[in-house]
C-alpha cells in the first residue's frame, strides 16, 4: 500500500522547487498531473545534456506524473484547469507576481470551487516582501538569503554545489503539504500554504545565524572548515581528497594515533575544539603537510582501525557505482514505453509496512493531454477544438 494513494495533486510548478515537492508525493502514491505551457512546456525541458531525448535535468525531478498541455490564458484552459482543481486534493504553483490571477488560478477563486483543497503557493520572497515584484532563482536566493556568504574560500564566494535553495523550498513545501493533507483528514478543511524560499532558505543557516546572535562576529567563508569544529575538512592526499571529521571530543585522540601523533594529545593548545579552533592556522598547516605524503587509501586504512568518522572524497561518478548505492537501491529505473530506460537517484524512504513506487518515466510534453481530458468528459470533438485553438 502506498501512502498517497488516491491523492490527486495537480502540479503547475516548474524549474526544480515544485517539481522535486511534487515528484516525492508521486513516489508515495499520489496521482500528479502537470500542467505545461503549450509552447515549451517546463523551462528545464530545453537544458542538455539530452538523456533518451529528454533534457537528463528534466529526468531527475519528473517521474510518476503526468503532462497535460494548457495555455492558462485562454478562457477555455482555465476552465479546464478549473474542472481539474474541483476535484483535485493538492494544487501547487511557483507562477510569477500576478499571473495567479490572471489564470484565475488563485486561491479564492480555486477555493470557490473546492473548499477542501491544499493550496500550495511557492516564490522567491512571498507577496508581503519588499522583495515581493524581484524575480527568484536559486544562485539569487543562495546570494540574499546569506548561505553564499559562508560558502567558498576567504578570496572567493561560491555557490552550493546543489541547487541548495531550491532544494529547501521543496522540501519545506513538501512536510507543509502533508501536514495540511493529515489536518484536512482530521477537519474536513483545506489551507492555504505560502511559502518564501527566502525564508527556507534562511532557515538552513541554523547554527550560522545564532553564533552571530551569541557573538556578534559575522560568520566567514571557511572552504570545507567548520567554525566550531576542528579538524573538520577536506584535505589533500598524495592521489587525491579525504574528508575527516572529528566531531566530538572523543574522537581526537583515536584521530592523534591513526596519523601518528600522540604527542599532541599532552598539547594545551589542541587540548579541546576551542583551543583547537583558535589555534586553527598552525594545526592547519600540520595537516596539510603530513596528509600530503601518503596516499588517500593509505590514509583511509589508518583512519578506519581507529574509528575516527572519515570518507574518500568521492566524485559523481565514483558514488553511482558505491556499493551501497546497489545494495540500497538508490537508482530507480524508469521504463518509457517509446523512449527507453531511464535511471535516476531514487526516493530514499524504506518502509516497513508501505510502499513507494518511482517507476513510472517522466512525460513527453503534453503527453497525457487526451487522456486527461477525457477522463474530465470531454468529447473527442471538443478535445479536437482546444487542440486547433491552441488550447492545449
Amino acid at each position: 500500500m502506498q501512502p498517497l494513494e488516491g491523492i490527486t495533486v495537480v502540479d503547475a510548478t516548474q524549474a526544480l522547487v515544485g517539481p522535486l515537492a511534487t515528484q516525492t508525493l508521486g513516489d508515495l502514491g499520489a496521482e500528479g498531473i502537470n500542467i505545461e505551457h503549450t509552447a515549451n512546456g517546463d523551462r528545464t525541458r530545453d537544458y542538455t545534456p539530452r538523456y533518451n531525448g529528454l533534457s537528463a535535468y528534466f529526468v531527475s525531478l519528473n517521474r510518476n506524473k503526468r503532462s497535460l498541455t494548457l495555455d492558462l490564458t485562454s478562457e477555455d484552459g482555465q476552465d479546464i484547469l478549473h474542472d481539474l482543481l474541483e476535484e483535485a486534493d493538492v494544487f501547487m504553483q511557483n507562477f510569477s507576481p500576478g499571473d495567479a490571477e490572471k489564470f484565475a488560478a488563485d486561491y479564492d477563486t480555486v477555493a470557490e470551487l473546492n473548499d477542501e483543497i491544499v493550496y500550495c503557493d511557492v516564490s522567491g520572497y512571498g507577496e508581503d516582501s519588499p522583495y515581493s515584484g524581484q524575480k527568484a532563482f536559486d544562485i539569487v536566493l543562495q546570494g540574499r538569503s546569506g548561505i553564499m556568504s559562508v560558502t567558498g574560500t576567504e578570496d572567493q564566494p561560491a555557490r552550493v554545489g546543489i541547487s541548495v535553495a531550491d532544494i529547501s523550498g521543496a522540501m519545506t513545501s513538501l512536510y507543509a503539504i502533508l501536514t495540511a493533507i493529515y489536518h484536512r483528514e482530521r477537519t474536513g478543511e483545506g489551507e492555504h500554504i505560502e511559502l518564501a524560499m527566502l525564508d527556507s532558505s534562511f532557515q538552513f543557516l541554523f547554527y550560522h545565524v545564532t553564533n552571530f546572535l551569541a557573538s556578534g562576529e559575522n560568520p566567514q567563508r571557511m572552504g570545507t572548515r567548520h567554525p566550531n569544529l576542528m579538524p573538520y575538512q577536506a584535505f589533500e592526499t598524495a592521489d587525491g581528497f579525504l574528508v575527516v571529521g572529528v566531531i566530538s571530543e572523543g574522537h581526537w585522540e583515536p584521530f592523534c594515533r591513526a596519523i601518528d601523533r600522540e604527542e599532541w594529545l599532552d598539547r594545551e593548545e589542541y587540548a579541546t575544539f576551542t583551543d583547537r579552533v583558535s589555534n586553527r592556522a598552525d594545526l592547519d598547516a600540520k595537516l596539510d603537510e603530513l596528509f600530503a605524503e601518503r596516499s588517500t587509501d593509505e590514509w583511509m586504512e589508518c583512519l578506519n582501525a581507529e574509528g575516527v568518522p572519515s570518507t574518500p572524497l568521492n566524485t559523481v561518478e565514483d558514488i553511482v557505482n558505491d556499493p551501497h548505492i546497489e545494495q540500497n537501491d538508490m537508482l530507480a529505473e524508469m521504463e518509457h514505453p517509446d523512449l527507453g530506460t531511464f535511471r535516476s537517484p531514487n526516493n530514499p524512504v524504506k518502509f516497513e509496512n508501505l510502499e513507494t513506487d518511482t517507476s513510472q518515466a517522466p512525460p513527453r510534453l503534453g503527453e497525457h493531454t487526451e487522456e486527461v481530458l477525457s477522463e474530465l468528459g470531454y468529447n473527442d470533438e471538443e478535445i479536437d477544438r482546444f487542440v486547433s485553438d491552441g488550447v492545449v
